[in-house]
């Protein structure tokens, strides 16, 4: 390497970084761009298409268990038991959003559209168990007796439906 291509390097260079620098002086430094954003109390606005924690509206699904078996990560679990009307009810139903990739495709599929992404990003914690999103308050044992119970109470009636209009038939036939 000789004393030209030498020079002819550094030249390079200086130029290099004078393009660099003046790209940085048109963009970086515009005093009438504000770039700090004091987080707490201020906060950007979230862009539309922005998928966020998910969501699931308990009252509408039907607990097809599409998001169950869609999801490559197996962050969505779900229980449910077949009630009296013959439909399904959700005996409970929890996302663990630390596992969570937030790929969409579970809301892609779900039929009802109960389950959506929100705007949500922030959710710090001490322990995983605290990422995992629990939809349903109430205990899965006591869901499912409440739903025997029903399905019993059902049949019972049923019965004695039956049994009332196999007595009135009986009661037609007989010769007087």
């Amino acid at each position: 390497m000789g004393l030209k291509a030498y020079l002819n390097d550094i030249v390079e260079a200086v130029v290099t970084t004078a393009k660099g620098m003046r790209i940085t002086a048109r963009y970086g430094v515009d005093p009438k761009e504000e770039v700090t954003l004091q987080y707490p109390e201020e906060r950007w606005e979230i862009p539309p298409g922005y998928r966020g924690f998910l969501h699931n509206d308990i009252k509408t699904c039907t607990a097809c268990t599409m998001c169950v078996k869609t999801c490559p990560v197996d962050c969505i679990s779900l229980e449910s038991v077949r009630g009296a009307d013959k439909k399904m009810v959700l005996a409970f139903y929890d996302i663990n959003i630390g596992r969570c990739m937030y790929c969409g495709l579970c809301v892609e599929v779900c039929p009802p559209k109960s389950l959506k992404h929100t705007s949500g990003y922030e959710m710090a914690s001490v322990s995983r168990g605290e990422l995992i999103l629990h939809f349903i308050a109430e205990d899965a044992a006591e869901i499912k007796a409440r739903v025997a119970r029903q399905v019993a109470e059902a049949a019972a009636k049923a019965e004695a439906a039956k049994a009332a209009e196999a007595a009135k038939a009986a009661e037609e036939k007989k010769p007087e």
